[in-house]
């Protein structure tokens, strides 16, 4: 896994990256919350979904508290 840099210094992978995208195309919304990744509209998740969130969690959680630097 191939860390990708974001402006600002923040290395996340790849896949998570992808898994962020697709999850918001889909309909799904990421926040941080206090240290917990919050799923907006959980309810549709699938089972793969939810084991490929699990797997990604930490990265998720830095995509989803991200403030790019201006």
């Amino acid at each position: 896994m191939t860390p990708w840099p974001l402006r600002g210094g923040l290395l996340v992978t790849e896949r998570a990256v992808r898994l962020a995208l697709a999850l918001e195309d889909r309909g799904h919304s990421l926040t941080a919350k206090d240290g917990t990744l919050l799923v907006g509209n959980g309810s549709a998740l699938t089972a793969e979904d939810r084991a490929a969130i699990q797997a990604d969690k930490f990265h998720l959680l830095a995509i989803a508290g991200y403030e790019p630097p201006a």
